[in-house]
């Protein structure tokens, strides 16, 4: 009897405690939803990770002339973003990437390059004269960057040199000669 007693006591209790287990199945949703969470954070970090070591790689170069030139972040990343582009503009596309590739934040460096009026400055006059011109212009548009950056021209050199070394230590198989090709005009 006892138990067809209890049994009104349980309806109720089950009754009322109803919402309470959809809350706890709620709970264990919730649970099984955390593995692919955690998981997902796990691949956030690794991905921020990387793109630090990337950053670190690129800020050791950036920074490697900022130190030895004296210069700021701006115009270090701005001048090495100029050489790059002039790079770009004299390699051909599969030797571009194979130096971009080789230089951490290439894209980076290469949006860091101030805007040019394209008629002032030395680049603006050579755009002027044709085939001769066109031929020096990537050359002017180094020295007008560096202008505007606030960098002496004298310090294209040293720049590239510190590229250089970099690439020796950290770039691939010919990627210093690829930029000694990239930038033969400026030099």
């Amino acid at each position: 009897m006892k138990l067809a007693s209890a049994l009104p006591v349980l309806f109720t209790v089950f009754a009322f405690s109803a919402p309470a287990s959809a809350g706890w199945l709620d709970n264990v949703a919730e649970i099984t939803k955390k593995p692919v969470t955690e998981q997902a954070k796990t691949i956030a970090l690794s991905e921020t990770i990387e793109q630090s070591e990337t950053t670190e790689q690129s800020s050791a170069l950036v920074g490697d002339v900022m130190s030895q030139l004296g210069l700021s972040q701006t115009q270090a990343e701005g001048g090495l973003g100029s050489l790059l582009s002039l790079a770009q503009t004299n390699l051909g596309e599969n030797d571009f990437s194979q130096l971009s590739d080789s230089i951490p934040n290439a894209d980076g460096l290469l949006a860091a390059v101030p805007a040019l009026s394209s008629d002032s400055g030395m680049s603006g006059l050579l755009s002027q004269a044709g085939n001769l011109g066109s031929a020096l212009q990537g050359s002017a548009m180094v020295y007008d960057a560096f202008e505007k950056l606030g960098i002496s021209k004298e310090y294209i050199t040293p720049m590239v040199d510190i590229a250089k070394n970099y690439l020796q230590q950290s770039g691939g198989d010919g990627t210093v000669d690829l930029l000694m090709k990239g930038l033969g005009s400026v030099l």
